[in-house]
This record gives C-alpha cells, structure tokens and sequence, in this order.
C-alpha cells in the first residue's frame, strides 16, 4: 500500500530550479533510501514532505492526505529526526522527552519516557545532561523524540552523517529495529552506500531535482545502480 506519493513537485529558489517535476512513491514498511549528490534537492523534498517548506506546484499525499491541505492531519503521523541544534543541552534526556511529549500532546507518562529511551539504547542516561552526551547518543535521542508522537513515518536526513563506524551500526540496528517491531515506514536521505546497502528495501535516486532511478534493491546491488546512473550520465 502506498503511504507516501509524490507528484509533480517544483520548488524554484531565485530562479533556480531545485525540484523539477519530481515523482516517486513509498509503501507501507519500506525503509526507502533517497540518494543523490549534494545539492541534488534531497533535503529540499524533506522540508517540503515535512511540512516546513510549500512547493511552488505539484503535491504530496501522506496516508491519503494532502501535505499542502492537510497539514495537521499529516503532523499527526509524521516525524523527523532534529537537525544538530535541535537540543537542548541544559536539559536531561527525560527533560527533554517530556518536553516534546507536552507539544504533542501526549500525555507520556515518566515510565512511557524510560521505556522510549531503552528503546532507542539510553536505558540509565535519562538523568544525564544532553550536553554530556556524545554525537551518537545525540542521534539516538533525537530518533526518541521523533518517536513521541507514535508516527507510521520516521524522516531522516543524513543520520549517521559524521559518526564513527561502531556508531553507525549502532543507529543501523536501532532503525531495523524499529521497522520490524512497529511496522514503522522509515524515509531516509543519505549519500553513504553502507546505510543503504544495509538498512533500504526500496530506493530512489534524485539528481538535478529529478528521479533518474528508482524501484527495489537487494544487497549487493547498489555499487551497480550507481555505476549505471553514472555511465549513462543521470548522476
């Protein structure tokens, strides 16, 4: 079943043309790697499926709803991984959730939070300041309040970008974990193979703001797709 489809979508900045008529779709469960080169309109596609940016045409359904007629329907559903400064670093890991929790309006209870926070591999680092905390327990946190609001989607956005091998895997695990347990449909934008080859069952590949490939991965495979992508100048 299709959970995201996304349609036509043209984003212009100063007469640059970021998207360009961009079409894919996601379906329920995927954990659905979105590649492409910097500057390619990966982070672009992000803000707007998140609801951070309009469009200047086309649309995105979410679960059924629109994201550009639809907004809070879509908030319900949808969450993203913070970007680096969206800590605060004054709080403790538990401060921090039951801060988000409140936004959201869910009413998390102190052992709903322990038990996110096992979830995602900080079991005994609730009482610790978020500024104590390495960049992959960062990470790790942040996917824990991505989770407050029980979303079907999880947005990221470079997740393991600058950790350490160990910290990757870590973050892989967690993300597999998630998938399979909850059923979560997982959207992930990165330029690392390793995350891809590891984690997606479906991929899209995006340059110059359009789709130049798309459709189901097996391990393996990816080194080739890119390979084509490239020879046959898409990439």
């Amino acid at each position: 079943m299709t959970i995201i489809a996304v349609e036509n979508l043209v984003k212009k900045y100063d007469g640059h043309t970021a998207l360009d008529g961009l079409n894919f779709t996601v379906q329920t469960g995927d954990i659905f790697g979105f590649l492409g080169p910097n500057g390619a309109g990966k982070t672009t596609t992000i803000r707007i499926l998140t609801s951070i940016i309009k469009a200047d045409s086309g649309d995105v359904l979410i679960d059924g709803h629109s994201v550009f007629k639809e907004q809070l329907a879509v908030k319900k559903i949808i969450n993203a991984l913070p970007e680096s400064n969206g800590y605060y670093d004054w709080m403790t890991a538990y401060e921090y959730l039951k801060f988000f929790s409140r936004l959201y309006e869910e009413k998390e209870s102190k052992q709903d939070i322990h038990k996110l926070l096992e979830d995602v591999g900080l079991e005994g680092k609730e009482d610790h300041l978020i500024h104590r905390y390495s960049r992959g327990m960062k990470q790790r946190l942040g996917i824990a309040r991505a989770l407050v609001n029980k979303p079907k989607i999880l947005f990221l956005d470079e997740p393991t970008n600058g950790l350490d091998p160990k910290g990757r895997r870590d973050i892989h695990d967690l993300l597999i974990d998630l998938n399979r347990k909850h059923g979560m449909t997982v959207f992930l934008s990165t330029h690392l193979l390793d995350d891809v080859e590891r984690l997606c069952n479906r991929i899209a590949i995006i340059n110059y703001g359009k789709i130049v490939r798309a459709g189901d991965i097996k391990k393996g495979t990816i080194e080739d797709i890119f390979f084509l992508a490239t020879k046959e100048g898409t990439l």
